[in-house]
């Protein structure tokens, strides 16, 4: 069993060294002295090494690297937008980081207050609003439970 996942873990090495290898010949940075050697092949860590590699292509690399996370990022804080809420529906403004009830639509805007009415009410753009997802109401339901105690006590 154990030499399965070993010669399963090489393999699975190789095919990541490969893939690897592609990339950076496809963002015009080849690496022929690039070798994977799997250290580990229980766990399936692998030790790197690109070889060397000229300077401008570090910055080649780096910066395909930023504006992939950029990208990531921006498709993270996109949201399609959604359709109008209920009043009372918790919903969070991804602009402002932010879990509200929604209130009402204000213009081109949505109002929305602070789940537990301290603070002011603020407008968000709808395109940045999004349903909270159910850990998020799970959370905001446990920290009213919380505080009702907390008063009551």
């Amino acid at each position: 069993m154990l030499r399965g996942i070993v010669k399963e873990q090489r393999r699975v090495a190789i095919e990541a060294g490969e893939a690897l290898r592609e990339v950076f010949e496809e963002i015009g940075v080849p690496l022929p002295g690039l070798t994977i050697d799997p250290r580990e092949p229980v766990t399936g860590d692998v030790r790197v090494s690109p070889g060397r590699i000229a300077a401008n292509d570090v910055l080649i690399v780096v910066g395909v690297l930023r504006d992939g996370l950029a990208a990531r990022d921006a498709a993270a804080n996109s949201v399609t937008p959604m359709p109008c809420p209920k009043v009372g529906d918790l919903v969070v403004d991804t602009a402002a980081g932010r879990c509200g009830t929604f209130q009402d639509v204000d213009g081109d805007r949505w109002r929305l207050t602070p789940v537990f009415g301290d603070g002011e009410s603020w407008t968000a753009d709808p395109h940045t609003v999004r349903t909270a997802t159910l850990n998020e109401l799970v959370r905001v339901g446990m920290t009213a439970k919380v505080s009702h105690h907390q008063k009551a006590g």
